[in-house]
């Protein structure tokens, strides 16, 4: 009772600060919709939680749930000794603290890849707003439902004053698509993704279009640094638009297309040659990941033999978990299952009788999921990434379609498709002949595009691939609003200006 008592409490807070931020103040909404929309978060936040919490009950492979309940280690040290919770939360000389970490679920990865493990900073968040929620769930969804809002009235803001002819299309687009509402809502990473994604649009285009300040400078650095420990690869899509955009700002927006191309190409080019990382390996090795985890199974890892095995989930007895050593396991005798080189992922070798005692860690240890697709395996060039990436726009853009909705959030996501399909389509037989901001167009489409292409490589998921893309599904919309002539397609269906006029 308490939890809601509180939840309630905080909402109002932030209704508050709604109607009296300036930030939140433009002539094109008002702010009880705003308000509204806050609301509707909320309401799709709770009822993600539900979903999790009574369709989808296994709370240890809930995302909703994992990071949460992670980030009560972290703040019971609150009482216990305040000193290591204010070290794990900033990461400064947190050494000491070892022994919380290794009650934590999350908090470390093996296959890192040498980078950061993202999930901290959701720990971390959890545990910041613990402070507030006094460990209760509701209130956690409330705070992130605020911060996306404030991420998405970035962009809006950042877009409004080239699309004032078209606000009630660009708030849809940003504001109402459902899939953007509802995993955009709960107390995962796409929230605080939408957070410091659209913070940073939308002080950089404050920093190109009003000049150089050393505090907007600052302020926009802290929500990059933000974004980059809550989704590396947001960031690294995010950076050569931002190059784009700044070169043509320079250069009065001459020939937008040219320069989109030159700075894609010098960035890629930068990044193959990058000798401390070999990024078309590593993106290989997260799509290996991703289809062994979609397969189901047991995936276990001993670093000693560089060894990597994989146990098929039609074997239910499989491995035995070593009790004083949480994450750990053996292998049981006489099962099969196929190895690699932990390393490279070759030399592959098919065991029929397993004489195995040695220990391994466990990478994964799950069913097989309910909508795995095929994708087409990368072999660590570059040349396979650029072949396997229009169906990879595809796939991220168009699917699931309806004969593949299994449930009835898949039968959401295949009519959410539908209407992209159509929305594109009109946009393209009722487009402008002359498009006057076609620098923003394609600033739109590259972040889509990029994020689009990397989540179809590396996702097998269809489920995964609904709530990776939500972040980039406002940029492709708002991508093509650019195209469309509004005046036109009213010409044409004269009775949709109750709608859109």
């Amino acid at each position: 009772m308490i939890g809601i008592i509180l939840a309630i409490t905080y909402t109002v807070l932030f209704i508050f600060l709604i109607r009296k931020i300036n930030f939140f103040q433009t002539e094109l909404i008002s702010q009880k919709i705003i308000v509204f929309i806050f609301i509707l978060k909320i309401t799709a936040g709770t009822a993600l939680w539900f979903v999790y919490s009574y369709l989808y009950a296994d709370r240890s492979t809930a995302d909703i749930f994992k990071y949460f309940d992670d980030s009560k280690v972290m703040y019971n040290a609150l009482f216990s000794n305040p000193l290591d919770y204010f070290k794990m939360l900033t990461g400064i000389a947190d050494s000491s603290a070892e022994s919380y970490y290794q009650n934590m679920g999350y908090w470390s990865r093996e296959f890192n890849q040498g980078l950061y493990n993202e999930n901290r900073t959701l720990i971390r968040f959890n545990a910041l707003v613990d402070v507030f929620s006094i460990g209760n769930y509701h209130v956690h969804t409330v705070f992130i439902c605020f911060l996306s809002l404030t991420g998405l009235m970035g962009i809006f803001k950042t877009f409004s004053s080239v699309l004032s002819n078209k606000k009630k299309e660009l708030f849809a687009a940003i504001f109402l698509f459902p899939s953007v509402l509802f995993w955009g809502s709960g107390v995962l990473k796409e929230g605080l993704i939408l957070f410091s994604l659209g913070m940073c649009i939308y002080h950089f285009y404050k920093l190109m279009n009003e000049g150089f300040s050393v505090k907007r400078f600052v302020v926009l650095f802290l929500f990059l640094f933000l974004l980059s420990i809550t989704k590396l690869y947001a960031f690294l899509i995010l950076l050569p638009a931002f190059i784009a955009h700044a070169w043509l700002v320079k250069t009065k927006y001459s020939y937008p297309e040219i320069k989109y191309m030159i700075v894609l190409a010098i960035y890629f080019s930068l990044g193959l040659m990058i000798p401390k990382y070999d990024f078309p390996f590593m993106l290989m090795d997260k799509q290996r990941q991703a289809v062994y985890m979609a397969q189901g199974g047991s995936y276990l890892g001993n670093h000693n033999s560089n060894k990597f095995v994989y146990i098929d989930p039609k074997i239910e007895n499989r491995i035995i978990r070593i009790k004083d050593k949480p994450g750990y396991c053996k292998i049981v005798p006489g099962i099969s299952y196929v190895s690699w080189n932990l390393k490279t992922f070759h030399d592959s070798a098919y065991v029929k009788n397993s004489t195995d005692t040695a220990t391994y860690w466990i990478y994964y240890d799950q069913a097989a999921a309910g909508s795995n697709i095929k994708i087409p395996l990368l072999d660590g060039t570059f040349f396979s990434i650029v072949k396997n990436s229009p169906l990879a726009f595809f796939t991220v853009s168009f699917r699931p379609h309806i004969l593949e909705s299994k449930n009835p959030l898949m039968l959401v996501s295949a009519l959410e498709n539908i209407f992209i399909i159509v929305f594109i389509c009109i946009c393209i037989l009722f487009s402008i002949k002359q498009i006057t901001n076609r620098h923003l167009l394609y600033f739109c489409l590259c972040i889509a595009v990029l994020l689009f292409v990397l989540i179809g490589i590396t996702t097998p998921i269809l489920g995964t691939v609904v709530r990776y893309r939500i972040p980039g599904l406002p940029f492709l919309l708002i991508g093509f609003l650019f195209l469309l002539d509004k005046e036109k397609l009213l010409r044409k269906f004269p009775g949709l200006k109750k709608i859109l006029g």
